[in-house]
């Protein structure tokens, strides 16, 4: 039996949609107003007033986040401004010590020690503030310690970077599956897909280009986005998903097709030349174009239908 779908929210899910937005909006513009103060400030402001205010600030979110329930929107929130606190807590005595330690020793001991928060909150959005800084500590090592030391090239470790986030997608949508309905929220699933695709879309391109590329970075693009074309069109029906991956795909198509074309026509070896490649080159994306369209729209048809059958 067929049963048609809403085609727009109700009062109720704009308005806590709205209550959730401002939260996050005015978490973060305190909590970017709060580094930059040190920014600005740093010369004029002792050690000792640096140490006090951050860890009155990390002292004042955690006790803040027990008593308002840490479940709720406010405490969860109140756990990932005691996050970033730690961070540019850290910041600050690497720079006041000169510990000489690298970058990503500062950003792995911060992973590390906001995980148990991270767990307690219960909250995707702090999650992804994880993710980042894993992120972050794992790109700042290949770039620090195995680039260097020649373990990876700087193409390998986009690859690697890109991988990851793919990995980190693939351990949400598990922790989802073991009854972790809390971390469901189709913006993270999303958010980490687009991170993933769109590292891994630059070692792509640059092998197209002959950006002294290498193969694995367009095999990688092309393996990623048929698995997550097919988990997210078959598993776990995510139209977003699908339209990121093939946007990215055609796109990277269309620099195929204009590759294609200079190496058999050529854009610089006369007028003649350079109109037909042009001409070419524009009925090739026009084509790209409408058959992405046209799948898309199949794509979408399909998975309404699909959610609408009974």
């Amino acid at each position: 039996m067929n049963i048609e779908l809403p085609q727009t929210r109700d009062h109720s899910y704009w308005q806590l949609w709205a209550m959730r937005a401002l939260l996050v909006l005015g978490a973060s513009h305190l909590l970017a107003g709060i580094v930059f103060f040190f920014a600005y400030n740093w010369d004029d402001l002792g050690p000792f007033a640096k140490f006090g205010l951050l860890q009155a600030g990390l002292i004042i979110s955690v006790v803040a986040a027990l008593r308002l329930r840490i479940e709720s929107p406010a405490g969860q929130t109140l756990l990932v401004a005691a996050s970033v606190f730690t961070g540019v807590l850290f910041a600050v005595i690497w720079q006041v010590y000169q510990t000489g330690a690298d970058a990503y020793e500062l950003f792995t001991v911060w992973s590390v020690l906001i995980l148990p928060w991270v767990i307690a909150s219960r909250s995707s959005a702090h999650w992804f503030l994880w993710f980042v800084i894993c992120l972050t500590a794992f790109t700042l090592y290949g770039g620090q310690v195995l680039v260097p030391l020649g373990v990876l090239t700087h193409d390998q470790l986009g690859i690697a970077v890109g991988v990851t986030a793919i990995v980190f997608l693939a351990g949400y949508e598990l922790a989802v599956l073991a009854g972790c309905r809390w971390l469901g929220d189709r913006w993270l699933r999303i958010t980490l897909a687009l991170i993933g695709v769109g590292i891994l879309f630059i070692p792509a391109m640059k092998f197209v280009f002959d950006w002294q590329g290498i193969s694995q970075g367009i095999t990688a693009f092309v393996v990623v986005a048929a698995g997550l074309s097919i988990v997210y069109s078959r598993l776990i029906p995510e139209f977003a998903i699908i339209a990121i991956t093939t946007g990215f795909a055609a796109v990277v198509a269309m620099a195929i097709g204009a590759r294609g074309v200079h190496e058999i026509i050529g854009f610089d070896d006369g007028t003649s030349s350079l109109i037909t490649s042009l001409i070419v080159l524009v009925f090739w994306c026009a084509m790209l174009t409408a058959a992405t369209v046209r799948l898309l729209n199949a794509m979408h048809a399909k998975m309404t239908s699909g959610n609408g059958d009974d």
